[in-house]
């Protein structure tokens, strides 16, 4: 009896000791990096004060595209009511592309992304919104 009960005793101990809570081990290896940021455009009306210039408004709905590698695979981000974004993308070099009629003013139009690592890319974008011009 004594035999079986330190044998239940072995092998309960030798299945708790192969048990690995969740979170107390290592974790997956990541294989991709992120690219976040904010896009808005300007200008906010057809007439702004000189003194106090509009910081832009956020793009919402906006699709970005990042062409990485030679590959040329495509991955799309959209922004969010606050015009913000975020994209895992394969390491490597990636041009950006925007879905939209609005023209690209600042940015980077390339980002290189490493494993693991955030890179912030912000961009503004001229929406077009000019005063009527008087018609002679």
């Amino acid at each position: 009896m004594k035999q079986l009960l330190l044998a239940g005793l072995v092998l309960v101990t030798a299945a708790c000791g192969a048990y690995a809570f969740p979170g107390g081990g290592p974790g997956p290896v990541p294989t991709t990096g992120t690219v976040t940021g904010k896009v808005v455009s300007v200008p906010c009306a057809p007439v702004e004060r000189v003194d106090s210039p509009c910081p832009g408004r956020p793009v919402p709905g906006l699709e970005i595209d990042f062409v990485c590698g030679e590959s040329s695979a495509v991955t799309k981000a959209t922004t969010d009511a606050n015009g913000d974004y975020s994209a895992h993308l394969t390491p490597g070099t990636c041009s950006v592309k925007f879905k939209t009629y609005m023209r690209y003013i600042s940015g980077p139009q390339k980002v290189t992304v490493t494993v693991g690592d955030t890179v912030v890319a912000n961009y503004v974008l001229d929406n077009g919104i000019r005063v009527a011009v008087p018609q002679q």
